[in-house]
């Protein structure tokens, strides 16, 4: 296992990293086009800094 899943899993759980590196790919794009829908924070990379900072 990678160091980084490990410290992973320390912090946020088994589950957390499965959804990270197993899990597929979502789009926001029928909230968008159906509902108006905009995230609160433009992109995952983004959300990831801010929340680490």
């Amino acid at each position: 296992m990678y160091k980084r899943q490990r410290l992973a899993r320390l912090l946020a759980g088994d589950q957390a990293v499965i959804m990270m590196t197993e899990g597929r790919g979502f789009s926001n794009a029928k909230a968008r086009r159906e509902l108006g829908w905009e995230p609160r924070i433009p992109s995952w990379r983004q959300g990831f800094r801010e929340e680490l900072a």
